[in-house]
């Protein structure tokens, strides 16, 4: 295991990973342009509970997706080695632009796993909120990736800056020949 901090907080799963996406500040402003472009090709307008986001027009082609995809399949491994999976599918991105006062309330994902990508995240404590956790310490540039039936929450921004994510929920499936060339006892953690 080398990038994520499975299992370093107390109290909380080891089954929700942590990740620093090396390189994000040469992503960022890439990422920020695509969604900058999404939003200006699509019409995107804040809803009405105060953000910007495109999950609602899944044919709409998504500039960002190559370069996501790739950053996502960096980390990927990892996952892979600790629970004997191998990665299926990577569902359709969708980006999220929040601003003061806007939030998305409680819910859950469908897929096996969520994936959230803080592209700008002024303050920690308007990050990912899990109802049976609360927090992690994330920062701007961090992934988290958890279960998708965990009932979670991005909360109400405080802040007067911007609060950019990329998500998508991710499929796997178990992979009997990794299982069988570590051993079942590796996967034991």
């Amino acid at each position: 295991m080398t990038n994520s901090t499975i299992s370093n907080y107390k109290d909380k799963p080891d089954h929700i990973h942590v990740f620093k996406v090396e390189q994000h500040d040469l992503y960022k402003p890439l990422l920020l342009k695509s969604i900058e472009q999404m939003v200006t090709d699509n019409n995107i307008e804040l809803n009405e509970k105060g953000y910007l986001y495109d999950f609602n027009i899944p044919e709409a082609e998504r500039t960002y997706e190559k370069l996501m995809k790739g950053i996502i399949n960096t980390y990927i491994p990892e996952i892979e080695d600790f629970y004997g999976l191998t990665l299926k599918k990577i569902s359709n991105l969708w980006f999220q632009q929040y601003f003061q006062n806007s939030d998305f309330g409680w819910h859950s994902h469908g897929g096996h796993w969520a994936l959230v990508y803080y592209v700008e995240l002024p303050e920690m404590s308007e990050s990912t909120e899990f109802l049976n956790y609360g927090h992690f310490d994330v920062k701007e540039g961090d992934m988290i990736l958890f279960p998708t039936f965990l009932v979670h929450q991005s909360p109400i921004i405080k802040s007067d800056q911007r609060k950019t994510i990329i998500a998508t929920n991710l499929t796997f499936q178990v992979d009997r020949e990794l299982i069988e060339e570590y051993g079942e006892e590796y996967f034991r953690h």
